[in-house]
C-alpha cells in the first residue's frame, strides 16, 4: 500500500501582484479604493483591466476604432481603396474570360 507524502501547491507563473495567496499591498489597496474595487477581489490583474477600461474610455479613437467608425473619412477612403482593387481583379477575370473562345 503506497502512502502519498504532503502535496505542493502549485501557484501561476505571474508573480505576487497578481496572486490571489498574498494580500495586497497598502498601494494596490489604495488604488482599488481609488477606481471603486471591492477589497476582496483587489489584484494586481483587476487594477489593470479597470485602468485599461478607463483609458478606452478617455481614449475612443485608439487602435482600429476610426476604421469601424462612420464619422471620419477614413472609413469611406478605405472602402474606397478595397472596392478598387477587387474591381480592378473583377475586371481583369472579365477581360481575360471574354479574349479566350471554345476550341
Amino acid at each position: 500500500m503506497a502512502v502519498a507524502g504532503p502535496a505542493q501547491q502549485a501557484h501561476a507563473q505571474y508573480g505576487v501582484g497578481g496572486s490571489s495567496t498574498n494580500a495586497p499591498s497598502e498601494e494596490q489597496l489604495q488604488r482599488c479604493d481609488e477606481y471603486g474595487i471591492a477589497r476582496a477581489e483587489c489584484t494586481e490583474n483587476a487594477i489593470l483591466a479597470k485602468e485599461r477600461l478607463i483609458y478606452a474610455k478617455d481614449n475612443p479613437f485608439g487602435s482600429g476604432t476610426p476604421m469601424l467608425s462612420f464619422d471620419g473619412s477614413q472609413t469611406w477612403m478605405f472602402v474606397g481603396v478595397l472596392g478598387a482593387i477587387f474591381g480592378g481583379v473583377a475586371a481583369a477575370f472579365f477581360v481575360k474570360g471574354r479574349g479566350t473562345t471554345a476550341p
